[in-house]
């Protein structure tokens, strides 16, 4: 079968890593960043018209994104500096700055790997995204689930070596584990059983370079797509 990437409509990918072949070699994208643009093409979730916050901005996404809606994308990050391809990137603390965005701001926010690298309480970010977002509005997020269980720790005193051991990389504060999802972003968000291929087709799913280890179970690669009504804090 002959595999695409559904945002930039390239044919060839590269190694990650340890992975083969799962980023694209001209948008970089990875098998979440497409199974996440598979979501908003699915559910047709972007027009001209749309407001979308996009945190940590992943460059075919972004190019995607601003393709369609132009000046509604805000791009945002703690460390603007890092994003030169996000056209009007703007710098962005998610344990500071979300209270001064007004209520019902934003058709789309989207977040990857974010979660895990704040120093603060990931319920207070989580609230204040399902408050800055519109009625009918979605959160597409990806957010790491490993083995174990929770744990954080954002003590300075931490070493790296030991912080990547813990957690799984150097940078990390906290991870989500599989042995009790229900009780930490499962007291959040309606999670549910995690399966793609309810929504998605195999063929649809291959043809995109999402493999068959992203589609059922929380991963590293699960990607959520969750409306005003699976938060369950409102």
């Amino acid at each position: 079968m002959k595999m695409t990437c559904n945002i930039c409509g390239n044919g060839k990918f590269v190694r990650m890593n340890a992975r083969k072949a799962v980023r694209c070699s001209k948008c970089s994208s990875l098998e979440r960043t497409r199974l996440m643009a598979l979501f908003i093409q699915k559910f047709d979730l972007v027009n001209e018209n749309s407001k979308i916050l996009h945190i940590a901005p992943e460059k075919g996404l972004a190019d995607y994104l601003y393709g369609i809606a132009k000046e509604g994308c805000c791009f945002a990050d703690l460390f603007p500096a890092n994003y030169p391809f996000a056209k009007g990137i703007q710098k962005l603390d998610l344990c500071q700055d979300l209270d001064a965005i007004p209520d019902h701001t934003y058709d789309l926010i989207i977040h990857s790997h974010v979660l895990e690298h704040l120093p603060c309480n990931y319920t207070y970010v989580l609230y204040h995204m399902h408050r800055i977002l519109k009625e009918s509005g979605r959160i597409i997020c990806s957010i790491p689930v490993i083995h174990g269980f929770y744990d954080c720790c954002s003590s300075p005193e931490l070493t790296d070596e030991r912080r990547k051991e813990r957690f799984g990389q150097n940078d990390h504060i906290r991870k989500f584990g599989r042995d009790d999802l229900n009780m930490t972003l499962g007291k959040v968000y309606n999670l549910g059983e995690y399966d793609v291929t309810t929504i998605f087709s195999k063929e649809e799913l291959l043809t995109y370079n999402i493999p068959e280890n992203c589609w059922k179970y929380y991963t590293p690669g699960s990607v959520l797509c969750l409306s005003k009504t699976d938060y369950l804090l409102a």
